[in-house]
């Protein structure tokens, strides 16, 4: 069974991130794609049906699967009306931006035995998997303080809706879902947490700039994100126990994509710069050993595959609809410690109705 995808957007997220992966699935078909920008549709999917109206592919009969990649603000009545209409449903994150929303969707998808997924697609970042494998060994010994960064130099505020006020909109919900997300997949709800959220550059009307700690009873997490970095950026900065493990440079597949190299394409993602991994193995505490690695390949393809087993009843969903609960309720805890400039503590459990 070939599953049948309509797409809803074909701006940078649906063209890069979500396109090229639907193609490349052997047991997915791109049935629709919602835009307003044929031609760019017709050039890169010239066999699939463009039409101007999301509700139109709500209600098709030929339909399985909805992905949504439109702005943030037009998530929760999309995702809600293609659950209406029986469709799995794929979207784009910031899910939603409140915890009655997610709420919501995911107690829908639950009624109506669909997979509701957000894309969380940095969990099949190569630097993630590797970080994972090394906190899942204990090659280093345990993991006590983490720094993860996502830093950019964009010091100068574009015209663009993600950098307008509003609801959603700014960098700590463009790309804290990401970190927060990957902190959550790994290490699980933290005790508390401690955030600040600013306007750092000239001109910009939302924030641009955020850093937060998150407390565990054995561990601390530090994750960031700031438009002024110049310099190489440290992806992750791992201390353990027995040694540490650092990151520079970001994933290289969004590069490669963006340069138009196809995930089916031999030696993808090579059309990009690759990240350098360094493993420091302390074997006493005055020797050292520091050892270059190769970086790891990410699987973006990987996430598709999983979705596309869920949806056939064959595996769980690469994000959990607890965990995706858990990750609105932790952006909006967030923005409230800044708000208040508390600390504040983890009090949450997703609805019963989405255990298993």
């Amino acid at each position: 069974m070939s599953i049948r995808v309509g797409l809803i957007g074909f701006g940078l997220s649906g063209r890069v991130f979500h396109a090229p992966f639907v193609v490349n699935d052997p047991g997915m078909t791109m049935a629709y794609v919602c835009s307003s920008k044929v031609d760019e549709v017709r050039a890169v999917l010239p066999d699939v049906s463009v039409v101007s109206s999301a509700e139109s592919v709500f209600a098709a009969s030929d339909v399985d699967l909805v992905v949504i990649t439109t702005p943030n603000a037009l998530h929760f009545d999309q995702a809600k009306q293609a659950l209406e209409n029986g469709k799995h449903v794929l979207l784009e994150k910031p899910s939603v931006t409140s915890l009655t929303q997610i709420e919501a969707l995911c107690t829908l998808a639950k009624q109506k035995g669909l997979v509701f997924c957000v894309y969380q697609n940095r969990r099949f970042d190569g630097d993630f998997l590797r970080l994972k494998a090394l906190v899942e060994s204990g090659e280093l010994g345990e993991l006590k303080h983490l720094d993860s960064r996502f830093d950019r130099f964009r010091p100068t505020a574009q015209a663009r809706w993600r950098e307008e006020p509003g609801v959603g909109t700014g960098i700590f919900w463009d790309l804290g879902p990401h970190i927060l997300d990957q902190a959550l997949c790994l290490f699980g709800p933290p005790k508390w947490l401690h955030a600040s959220i600013d306007k750092l550059r000239d001109g910009s009307q939302t924030h641009d700039w955020f850093e937060m700690e998150l407390g565990y009873d054995d561990k601390r997490i530090r994750l960031a994100s700031t438009p002024f970095e110049a310099g190489d950026m440290r992806r992750f900065n791992a201390r353990f126990t027995q040694g540490s493990w650092q990151c520079v440079g970001l994933d290289p597949q969004e590069e490669a994509l963006r340069a138009g190299q196809m995930p089916w394409q031999e030696g993808f993602p090579s059309q990009a710069v690759q990240q350098r991994n360094t493993r420091f193995v302390a074997h006493t505490q005055d020797n050292i050993e520091a050892i270059q690695e190769a970086s790891t390949q990410g699987e973006y393809a990987a996430f598709y595959g999983q979705l596309r087993d869920a949806i056939l009843g064959k595996s769980e969903a690469p994000v959990p609809m607890e965990q995706a609960c858990q990750l609105i309720y932790l952006l909006c805890l967030a923005e409230q410690s800044a708000e208040s400039g508390q600390r504040m503590s983890w009090s949450y459990s997703p609805p019963l109705s989405l255990s298993k």
